[in-house]
């Protein structure tokens, strides 16, 4: 049984399959995981994005006490 999870925080993709696969077929599995969970984490909108890996938008109340 092969059982591929990707994740970006809280955004995940999960591929499983009990066939007997080629390295290739595996390859291409990865492939489609990592493509997809990327598709998903940039459907996001960016603020989402970017608390998902820890970093917080600056509003621009804070861009004008910087002034």
């Amino acid at each position: 049984m092969l059982n591929i999870t990707i994740g970006i925080g809280e955004i995940e993709c999960e591929m499983v399959t009990d066939s007997d696969l080629s390295f290739d077929a595996i390859e291409s599995l990865l492939n489609r995981a990592v493509v997809s969970t990327l598709q998903l984490y940039l459907a996001l909108p960016e603020k989402d994005r970017l608390s998902i890996v820890g970093l917080e938008m600056e509003t621009d109340d804070e861009d004008e006490e910087l002034d």
